[in-house]
């Protein structure tokens, strides 16, 4: 229990840290699309891979905002109450996002441009956004109206809501296969936070070990689920089929990753890791290929880069760091090696993660660029001569910029914390 709390209490200190440092110190092509000193974070690219949305509070409360793939057309996209998990609809045209305009968090639609915004849900319950089906017909969201949180679908103009999960336990983030026929969620309905699978025929639990499993990402094609385990005593990267089977950890030598994400083509791994178990550590933008080999650093510095997010085409990566976003345009190819396949233990039981063998070769350096500062405001159109890459000095009256932004965030990360602290001790009770 001690080294949960341990490690998510760093998760926490990462997101708060990453506000307050310096700005990225960078391997390959880096633009630098935000250069503000309010907090700017959690980007998404449109389909189209011309427009990047994002949240910020440059206005003084969490917006939705959306620019060029360049930094350029600025647009804020709402006004007025905490805005927050944005995602493009798959045709573009639409966006769907959480907002506690109403008093409590809903599910909210609107254009991409920011017009004709609809609210999805209504309930005084808190009902979050968390995925598109791969048609667009479909929202996936989790809400807390059962007295806690369970897996809801519903029509994308808020029709037809269907209530998924109904165990005591908690459920979180469900994300919907690349085929659409599936969804995967978390649940601590084990004791411990598990990887859940669910279609027409029922729930499918795919990790059954005591340790913490925390769901990431589908692959493209639907065969393979990489998620983040507790199963070696830190936070490391594994992979497995989506039926549960053939689990293979990718990472060992990581101290803590925070996010995961495959490549479009399905090839590559994108995540934000940091391997020295210290504080000392700095979360850094990492690729590799699918097997867990050729694995390459991408950014270096003091600053934390968290929330890696291809482009569609596989050829950028969008991130934040120091409460910027920044877009890194990959120039090499990782090349794919053969799989490693997991060994079952000769005692049953579930199968071990295995290791492959990894070969870490850096990006020689380069000097970043860097687009020019913004203003706030609904409309803006940077001009054209670029600025330095900023760094975070003390703001007027000795405030640190972004003050609002680490209490709003820390408060946020740490009731997430204590409401996934009380659901293991309330299975622990049981």
């Amino acid at each position: 229990m001690t080294q949960k709390m341990f490690v998510w209490g760093i998760l926490v200190a990462c997101v708060i840290m990453e506000m307050f440092l310096a700005s990225a110190i960078t391997d390959g092509k880096v633009i630098k699309l935000t250069n503000d000193l309010t907090f700017d974070s959690f980007s998404t690219w449109s389909p189209d891979g011309e427009k990047v949305a994002f949240f910020s509070n440059r206005s003084g409360i969490w917006d939705a905002w959306m620019m060029n793939t360049d930094g350029s057309n600025m647009v804020q996209l709402t006004e007025g109450g905490m805005t927050y998990n944005l995602k493009w609809s798959p045709c573009g045209t639409k966006i769907a996002f959480s907002w506690n305009r109403s008093g409590n968090n809903d599910v909210w639609i609107m254009n991409s441009d920011g017009s004709n915004k609809v609210q999805l849900t209504t309930s005084p319950a808190n009902d979050l956004f968390s995925s598109w089906s791969p048609d667009g017909t479909k929202i996936g969201f989790f809400s807390d109206r059962s007295g806690n949180n369970d897996i809801w679908v519903m029509n994308s103009d808020g029709s037809n809501k269907v209530h998924l999960t109904t165990n005591p336990a908690d459920d979180w983030g469900p994300v919907w296969s690349p085929s659409g026929d599936k969804l995967a969620f978390d649940s601590t309905r084990s004791g411990n936070r598990d990887i859940f699978v669910m279609d027409n025929d029922g729930k499918t639990q795919l990790t059954t070990n005591e340790d913490d499993d925390l769901f990431q990402d589908w692959s493209p094609d639907g065969r393979k689920i990489a998620f983040l385990s507790e199963r070696s005593g830190k936070l490391n990267i594994g992979v497995m089929n989506s039926d549960g089977s053939n689990k293979v950890q990718l990472t060992t030598d990581m101290w803590l990753v925070e996010s995961v994400a495959f490549s479009p083509d399905g090839k590559n791994i994108a995540f934000s890791g940091c391997p020295k178990a210290d504080f000392t550590c700095n979360m850094d933008i990492w690729i590799m290929n699918v097997e867990g080999s050729n694995r390459m650093q991408l950014t270096t510095g003091e600053e934390f880069d968290l929330k890696p997010l291809w482009s569609l085409d596989g050829k950028k990566i969008a991130y934040t760091s120091d409460g910027n976003i920044y877009v890194i345009t990959l120039e090499d190819e990782i090349t794919p090696t053969p799989t490693t396949t997991a060994t079952p233990p000769s005692g049953g039981g579930e199968a071990p993660v295995t290791t492959p063998a990894v070969n870490i070769t850096p990006s020689p350096p380069v000097t970043p660029t860097t687009s020019p500062a913004v203003t706030p405001g609904v409309h803006v159109t940077p001009s054209t001569t670029p600025t330095p890459t900023a760094t975070s000095t003390p703001g007027p009256a000795g405030k640190i910029p972004g003050y609002e932004a680490i209490i709003a965030i820390s408060v946020l990360l740490v009731l997430a914390y204590v409401m996934r602290l009380k659901s293991w001790i309330k299975n622990k009770r049981r």
